[in-house]
């Protein structure tokens, strides 16, 4: 009897509490009450909802043969835990990290519940899941050459975040094959890694990371372990036209530590420091007919002052389309001081100066405009190399469905390597020219954008959006590495001046697609003197921005 008398007593005080709780909340509400966390809840949606319009058996398909992320490695990337107080600010930054996993195409963490009687939430977290399998097959003949890629990526391997590459490549160069595999989250732990390893015909690449970054914004302390070496086949250019080619191996190693200093109200500062390892060399091939650069060492220890505004913002069709972007409007600035050390290896004394400066302002409602500002400068064996850049871009939202931008971007260098000229063309600037059109120590390239989104989606593959523009811009003042070739010199000259072309275009983003590749089709007319270049032009480039 006493027992049921329990039961009956437990069941009608569950049911007042149930009676009290709330699913309408106000978080000025929350605010004030600071209630705690009773419970955590997940909704963990598949690659497409079956219930829309347009579904057949490719979407079902797709669902059926995708493992949902577990709940485990959503939960791994929490920033709150069950009974531990109600903070709205890490519901939001929780939000920001699961968005940021290219795994997740959205994510939302609310509170759905509030219950006055013991003064405890709900929080619900709700994630959609893009598809991660993704096969790579490119093939291509031109002139009696053949080359051709076959691999395969997983960028959610078993539901798990983790991700894993294999590649098989074969052109006129080389051969060989790549894997990698990467881990955003070790169990949990917030320590990352990277291995990936490399065979080709004329030799290896490698490379091995390990880091717990500042994962969040008062995170205490931060590490970096990173081991890379890399050869590559560097290609000069003149009017996009291979002149001159060589291979370069970079061998690295960096490793770094930092702590956070202080926070004050939304400002957070923190100091790293570290040191690098950095050798660069240069071996002839065939196609070499210009002297290869001299080599490099630039190995040094260093430090870093990093501040930090938290204000973010969830804005629409800056960047992407139909897809939140996480914008931090606030500053964001890294000054770090480094000392080349011949103990290291470097080649001499010197000292490095990194800035990066970042800001966003809102303008109007719905005007942003973005702001970036770095400077580079090493002072080493007797010589002064110096590098600025500074981009602008303003976004204007006309309605929902349309848009302008405008940006501009300049460039100038000073003494800078000659295997890293500034080139201008293409995915670098001006759009209706080919890539690596014009080269320099400077360079300056302004866009204006009409942007159109539309609510055509293909197959619920590709959301659809088109584009027209206007490209200005020139790189110069780098060719003094060709002044001994006459004949490289003269077409040197040719449209060496400031260049001007059009176009329009059509926007498809892939937006299930764990790597939200955006493909550009577009068709643009130059504004040029060369007869090589056709004045009406198709191209075809896969980038992550509009």
């Amino acid at each position: 009897m006493w027992r049921s008398l329990s039961l009956l007593s437990l069941s009608v005080t569950s049911f007042m509490l149930s009676a009290q709780c709330d699913s309408n909340v106000d978080s000025a509400v929350l605010k004030q009450q600071n209630p705690t966390i009773s419970a955590i809840t997940f909704q963990r949606n598949n690659v497409f909802d079956l219930d829309e319009k347009g579904i057949f058996w490719l979407h079902r398909f797709a669902n059926a043969s995708h493992i949902i992320s577990t709940e485990e490695t959503i939960r791994d990337d929490l920033l709150f835990s069950e009974h531990a107080p109600l903070k709205l600010s890490e519901l939001a930054e929780t939000e920001r990290l699961l968005r940021s996993r290219r795994y997740l195409r959205d994510a939302r963490v609310e509170v759905i519940s509030y219950c006055a009687g013991d003064n405890s939430v709900v929080v619900q977290v709700s994630t959609w899941d893009n598809w991660s399998l993704l096969p790579k097959i490119d093939f291509s003949s031109e002139g009696g050459e053949t080359k051709y890629s076959l691999g395969i990526a997983e960028d959610n391997l078993l539901g798990s975040g983790n991700q894993i590459q294999l590649d098989y490549a074969k052109d006129s160069e080389r051969t060989g094959y790549l894997l990698s595999f990467a881990s955003p989250n070790i169990f949990g732990s917030h320590w990352n890694t990277l291995v990936s390893y490399a065979n080709n015909s004329d030799g290896e690449n490698y490379q091995f990371a390990l880091q717990r970054p500042f994962y969040r914004l008062d995170s205490a302390w931060a590490f970096n372990f990173d081991l890379l070496k890399n050869k590559e086949q560097v290609t000069d250019y003149l009017l996009a036209e291979s002149v001159n080619e060589y291979d370069r191996t970079r061998s690295q190693f960096e490793s770094s530590a930092g702590f956070k200093l202080a926070a004050h109200g939304q400002s957070i500062q923190r100091l790293l420091f570290g040191l690098t390892l950095e050798d660069v060399s240069f071996s002839e091939q065939a196609d070499t007919v210009l002297p290869l650069p001299a080599e490099r060492n630039l190995s040094a220890i260093w430090l870093e002052y990093q501040l930090l505004q938290d204000d973010f913002y969830k804005l629409y069709n800056i960047n992407q389309f139909n897809r939140v972007e996480d914008i931090n409007a606030g500053w964001q600035l890294r000054l770090r001081l480094g000392y080349l050390q011949p103990w290291l290896g470097a080649d001499d004394d010197g000292l490095q100066l990194k800035l990066n400066l970042d800001k966003a302002w809102q303008l109007q409602a719905q005007t942003w405009l973005f702001a970036e500002l770095s400077y580079d400068r090493l002072a080493w064996q007797n010589t002064r190399q110096e590098l600025w850049h500074l981009a602008l871009q303003v976004n204007h939202q006309l309605n929902a469905r349309n848009s302008v931008m405008a940006s501009i971007s300049a460039e100038r260098g000073r003494n800078l390597f000659a295997d890293e000229a500034l080139y201008l063309g293409g995915d670098s600037g001006l759009r209706a020219f080919p890539l690596y059109y014009q080269r320099g120590d400077n360079r300056m390239v302004a866009t204006a954008e009409y942007r159109h989104y539309t609510d055509w989606n293909l197959w619920q593959i590709f959301d659809v959006g088109f584009a027209a523009f206007t490209d200005v811009g020139r790189s110069w003042g780098a060719n003094t590495r060709f002044d001994d070739t006459s004949s490289l010199q003269s077409r040197a000259n040719v449209d060496d001046k400031i260049l001007f072309g059009v176009g329009v275009g059509i926007r498809l983003l892939s937006s299930h697609s764990s790597r939200g590749t955006m493909v550009h089709l577009d068709l643009t007319r130059p504004v040029t003197d060369n007869p090589d270049i056709s004045s009406w032009q198709w191209r075809a480039t896969a980038k992550r921005r509009f």
